[in-house]
């Protein structure tokens, strides 16, 4: 693989500094929510907690549905405390899954990917089955977000490829974006190209999708000046 000339790489800083070197949001699965639902959910569950007749394992369902409706409602840190009350020696395995993934995507929310994989790691450890999909791109996501690109891409590969899922427009836009850090991090034209090799599949299969359509061009555009096309 060759470096990118100087002058070339001048040139794409700034467009790429506000595409796919900024900051991004991961998503974890909510679109859009009732807040005034939700609030008043919250607030039956904490009238609920009171009860004293309430077993210990009815008192962690409860709490593990107040923090997941806090974490819908972009409370990472109340999500966190209150997840932190269910007593983990008790829960059942599904049950502490589902609480390791909350407290994943918390932490994703907070942008701390590294606790937020190992959170989600430990949730597939309890219960391969439930959410599989779900936690192995929160994983893929929170890797390249922590700029470990090697360790993302062969999550990634080795997700669709072991579970024979179909490659999906995730797969594309996360590979395809993972090749397009890697080049201008790395200075190198070969990502370039494996990110437009990447891209150019997932739009043979997905025609309209905007966001390959933006890495391909952001491809093309370190390409063609250096003559790698």
């Amino acid at each position: 693989m060759k470096s990118i000339l100087p002058l070339t790489l001048l040139l794409l800083v700034v467009a790429f500094e506000n595409c796919a070197s900024n900051k991004e949001t991961i998503r974890t699965g909510v679109s859009k929510i009732n807040t005034g639902s939700h609030l008043a959910q919250i607030e039956a569950i904490d009238a609920d907690l009171k009860s004293p007749a309430l077993s210990d394992e009815s008192r962690d369902k409860l709490i593990i549905k107040k923090g997941k409706l806090l974490l819908d409602l972009g409370r990472y840190e109340e999500t966190i405390v209150t997840l932190n009350q269910v007593n983990q020696a008790k829960a059942n395995p599904v049950q502490l899954s589902e609480w390791n993934l909350a407290m994943g995507k918390a932490y994703i929310g907070k942008n701390e990917y590294s606790k937020a994989i190992q959170f989600l790691n430990q949730s597939e450890k309890l219960d391969k089955n439930t959410n599989l999909m779900e936690r192995k791109k929160l994983v893929v996501q929170s890797l390249v977000a922590e700029r470990e690109y090697y360790p993302a891409l062969a999550t990634l590969t080795k997700t669709y490829t072991k579970g024979n899922q179909k490659k999906d427009e995730f797969y594309y836009e996360t590979a395809a974006k993972t090749y397009l850090k890697m080049g201008f991090e790395y200075k190198n034209t070969g990502f370039y190209q494996k990110g437009l090799q990447v891209a150019n599949l997932g739009l043979e299969e997905f025609p309209n999708n905007e966001t390959l359509k933006s890495i391909q061009k952001e491809c093309l555009e370190v390409l063609q000046p250096e003559g790698k096309l």
